[in-house]
């Protein structure tokens, strides 16, 4: 059997999870959400204090499963999947990514679940490190107030007041943090999408008329 990998890679509130669900939907393709597994980690991160936590990693028995297509993150035998949605942990999950042990740990564990299987991952450093040989690769992007005004609708739906100022603020520090020190690369073999005034089902048929044609 083909195995097929397909990489999303792109900033914070571009798109991708809905996006890779959408491809996943339409090619029956699992997907692997890689932004949870960093979000579990800091979890564990916030709930031991981020000076200290990078020591207990080796401990913290964090673990990521697709269930129903979705990704499920695990601290031991607590599903956490709900809980590393919180802004808080948003914010944390920037932060701890910049850190060596934390990528190499969060990337082992992506590169084992993509193992003998096909598979569409998104995140960050998907197309540069993750699944580096994947036949089918995608940067998605959009500006940052589009990126500001999804993200803070986002949140209001799940009845966060933050003020829209201040998640685009946030939104543009995450995009240095992540060029910088995160992994976030538009690598040369990627098909660059900006969803600026796309919807969501427009970014996916340009998508799959790539993997169709190609």
């Amino acid at each position: 059997m083909q195995i097929i990998h397909i990489a999303i890679d792109g900033p914070a509130a571009a798109g991708k999870g809905s996006v890779a669900l959408g491809l996943s939907k339409a090619l029956g393709i699992p997907c692997l959400d890689t932004g949870a597994i960093y979000r579990a980690i800091a979890l564990f991160a916030y709930r031991n204090g981020i000076d200290n936590f990078v020591g207990k990693l080796g401990e913290a028995n964090i673990s990521a499963k697709i269930i129903n297509n979705s990704t499920h993150v695990f601290i031991g035998k607590e599903d956490v999947t709900k809980s590393i949605r919180e802004n808080e942990v948003s914010q944390t999950a920037s932060k701890v990514a910049t850190m060596k042990p934390v990528r190499d740990y969060a990337t082992k564990m992506s590169k084992d679940l993509a193992k003998g299987q096909s598979l569409i991952a998104e995140g960050r450093d998907i197309c540069s490190v993750v699944l580096d040989k994947a036949k089918y690769k995608f940067y998605l992007t959009a500006d940052n107030e589009t990126r500001a005004r999804r993200r803070h609708a986002e949140l209001t739906e799940k009845g966060k007041q933050i003020p829209y100022e201040q998640v685009l603020e946030e939104i543009i520090e995450r995009d240095t943090r992540d060029k910088t020190k995160g992994g976030l690369v538009q690598v040369p073999d990627a098909v660059v999408v900006d969803s600026t005034k796309m919807t969501v089902d427009q970014v996916i048929e340009h998508m799959l008329k790539h993997v169709h044609g190609k």
